[in-house]
């Protein structure tokens, strides 16, 4: 189970307290790759409430938190669903919207392009911070160390205030 580190108790019962649209959540799961069924057992939610969230029409906030956290399970990934992401078309090597490449090649090759604490954080709430560190790891060699430690330190300071 995730455990997101909150600030006080007012933002835990905001975050309980909050919805967002189902649509929304469906449509992160769906650009991410992942079932509600791997969902449920990454956020330790049971699934007949994951499910059950499609009646109400609405998900409780903490749930979108976690899936926006949660890495993402593709292998290939195209600019398009970067750019349903939120990621600028302008910072995206692969200017082919439908075109898939792997995954790790598209972490690497976009921080290499146009590195920021922005990129790097739509970056993470889409892969996952392990997901981009293991990326970075595979091909150290064809990037600068320098390029590895302000993003590990990035996502060091990121995961520690999500």
């Amino acid at each position: 189970m995730i455990v997101v580190k909150l600030t006080n108790k007012i933002e835990l019962v905001k975050m309980t307290t909050m919805k967002t649209e189902h649509k929304n959540f469906e449509a992160l799961l769906k650009a991410k790759g992942i079932s509600k069924k791997a969902f449920s057992t990454y956020s330790g939610i049971p699934y007949y409430t994951v499910a059950g969230w499609k009646k109400s029409g609405q998900v409780p906030a903490y749930a979108m938190k976690l899936l926006e956290h949660m890495p993402s399970a593709k292998e290939q990934v195209s600019a398009g669903e970067l750019l349903e992401a939120g990621l600028p078309k302008a910072i995206l090597w692969n200017n082919d919207p439908k075109k898939k490449v792997p995954t790790d090649i598209f972490i690497v090759a976009t921080l290499e392009r146009a590195y920021n604490d922005f990129v790097v954080e739509k970056l993470a709430a889409f892969f996952g911070n392990e997901r981009i560190l293991s990326a970075l790891l595979k091909y150290k060699d064809r990037v600068s160390d320098r390029l590895i430690e302000k993003v590990t330190a990035y996502l060091q300071a990121y995961k520690s205030v999500a």
